[in-house]
């Protein structure tokens, strides 16, 4: 599999937001999976890319080790022993230690980022099937109900139509907090391989990697407030729809009867926004925090910013 197979899934999730904003129209039990499709937009493709970058970071720290090793072994015991020999090579085995540490983290991070990747183009392309069927369900009943011979039919299809629309919930609201759960406990395991990567990076002589990791933080806060940010609204402007009463693993306790509310449509509105902006619109005043790092070159010497970050917190490089 590659980024470019999952990439088909962005368009089919904007698809599956509009279905379900004409589908919600008609069928009042499909309104739940407004608030579903609407944060279920994305390009899990762009999650694969993630990881084969981290995948081939991995590649450099392999071939790192192999200099280390082949430097170590350059020169024979024969010709070169003693203390100073044997601090040398306790030195390389430090080192050798400290990229292991770092090889196990970006793995954890690349299993991740796959799984998730995978897991999000699933029900992207699963999410985009149920909601054209409803819009066909959708489409037929006003079709019926605009004819005096079809109309007691119509009512008979939407009385089937709300079943339908009560199971696809509880399939879509199911899957997602599956996903959500995946992705808390991802975060939970890359929190501690990173603690693990962290503590023995110092107990093999990186003195520098907390300070280091503060320097990295501090570099990326404003990528992680626009991202906190963009998290609250989306999850505020979903909360509209209000908290349908659920299980722990997401299993609909009810079903939605009534139509839509003002609030839920002026929601539906601000989504449809977003939606098209491919980010939230209320977000946009903060678009431009933090512009200057990166590859951008915010005091104009000729290197991206980006670049002189890494030359400050990395020297050895």
């Amino acid at each position: 599999m590659s980024a470019g197979a999952l990439d088909a899934a962005e368009g089919l999730a904007k698809a599956a937001f509009f279905e379900s904003l004409w589908v919600s129209v008609v069928i009042p039990a499909a309104i739940p999976i407004v608030p579903i499709a609407y944060q279920a937009q994305g390009n899990p493709g762009k999650l694969w890319r993630a990881a084969d970058g981290w995948k081939e970071m991995v590649g450099k720290l392999e071939q790192s080790q192999q200099k280390i090793e082949e430097l170590t072994r350059r020169v024979a015991e024969s010709q070169w022993a003693g203390d100073d020999r044997d601090a040398f090579e306790s030195k390389m085995d430090d080192y050798s230690a400290q990229l292991d540490f770092a090889i196990v983290m970006a793995w954890s991070v690349i299993v991740a980022l796959y799984i998730l990747a995978v897991l999000i183009a699933v029900f992207i392309y699963i999410m985009f099937i149920i909601m054209t069927l409803l819009a066909i369900f959708a489409t037929a009943i006003c079709i019926a109900a605009g004819t005096i011979v079809g109309a007691p039919a119509a009512l008979q299809l939407e009385a089937q139509a709300n079943q339908y629309a009560a199971m696809a919930y509880k399939v879509l609201n199911v899957s997602s907090t599956a996903i959500e759960l995946v992705s808390k406990g991802a975060a939970i395991v890359w929190g501690a391989f990173l603690t693990t990567n962290m503590v023995g990076q110092l107990f093999k002589g990186n003195t520098d990697v907390f300070a280091t990791f503060g320097k990295a933080t501090m570099n990326g806060a404003d990528d992680m407030l626009k991202g906190a940010l963009a998290y609250l609204l989306t999850k505020r402007t979903a909360g509209v729809f209000g908290a349908n009463p659920a299980t722990a693993l997401g299993v609909p306790l009810s079903s939605r009867v009534g139509a839509m509310t003002t609030a839920e449509k002026f929601a539906g509105t601000l989504m449809t926004a977003d939606t098209l902006n491919g980010g939230n619109i209320l977000g946009i005043p903060f678009s431009g925090v933090g512009a200057s790092y990166g590859s951008e070159d915010g005091d104009n010497d000729g290197k991206p910013d980006g670049q002189e970050y890494v030359d400050e917190t990395q020297p050895h490089r």
